[in-house]
């Protein structure tokens, strides 16, 4: 059993949201710094609708000088149709932009406050242990295990209103404000998952930062507390360990 102290770690969830786009601003209209919106041409991602940026959307675009990266508050058409228009925070940064200034897409990204709660994960290999003669003997490795992950989070609320963050549930569920969230599964066929990546930040001598990713987690259960105010959520990722990484969290 793997255990981290939250009060110096931040939890996110993570899709698996990825593409490419292209400004399409000419002459006179070039964007510049300070600017929160552009219009775009040919975006592909792989949404459901390959030319539609969701809203939440993370991106950089290649020719600022600083590489920040921006997410998507609102687009144009909002329901529907391939997207022309996209507005974002922060504003952009110096560059000298050209108008057709190319867009990466990046995954989706949640924080989730966790209050008093906790996250767990759990380990597990199998062996086959052959007798000779009814006596121990040799031990082979069994199946793989997927890994076992818990966490507890303050529930706040369970479905976002207008102008509020997604909820880690209906980020989990890929409902609701989530439902345009991308599975982390680049199968598609498979079921609906997501990436938990835990930044984990002691307050030791540098350099002790590390980064825990518990990728490809499907929730099995979720128990709600009224009286606690919180949630709940076990499962398990297609994985039989995590990746561990030293110093600040790829996100």
């Amino acid at each position: 059993m793997g255990r981290i102290e939250l009060r110096y770690c931040t939890p996110y969830l993570r899709d698996g949201l990825a593409g490419t786009g292209v400004v399409n601003q000419p002459t006179p209209a070039l964007p510049k710094a300070g600017d929160t919106s552009l219009t775009i041409g040919a975006a592909t991602l792989n949404t459901l609708v390959a030319s539609q940026v969701p809203v939440g959307a993370r991106f950089t675009i290649a020719t600022e000088t600083a590489m920040v990266t921006h997410v998507v508050t609102a687009r144009t058409p909002a329901i529907g149709g391939v997207t022309t228009a996209i507005t974002f925070t922060p504003a952009l940064g110096a560059a000298t932009y050209t108008g057709t200034d190319a867009l990466t897409f990046k995954p989706q990204l949640l924080e989730v406050k966790v209050g008093d709660g906790d996250l767990k994960y759990s380990e597990n290999n199998q062996y086959h242990y052959d007798l000779d003669r009814g006596l121990l003997d040799t031990v082979r490795d069994g199946d793989d295990v997927p890994m076992d992950v818990a966490l507890n989070f303050t529930w706040v609320y369970t479905k976002s209103g207008t102008g509020e963050a997604i909820s880690p549930i209906e980020a989990i569920k890929g409902i609701g404000a989530a439902d345009e969230w991308v599975s982390s599964d680049p199968d598609l066929c498979q079921p609906y998952a997501v990436d938990m990546i835990v930044d984990y930040v002691p307050p030791c001598a540098a350099p002790k930062e590390e980064t825990y990713y518990f990728n490809l987690f499907r929730a099995e259960k979720r128990d709600h507390d009224f009286k606690t105010a919180n949630v709940s959520v076990n499962g398990k990722c297609n994985m039989t360990e995590p990746v561990i990484t030293r110093g600040a969290a790829v996100l």
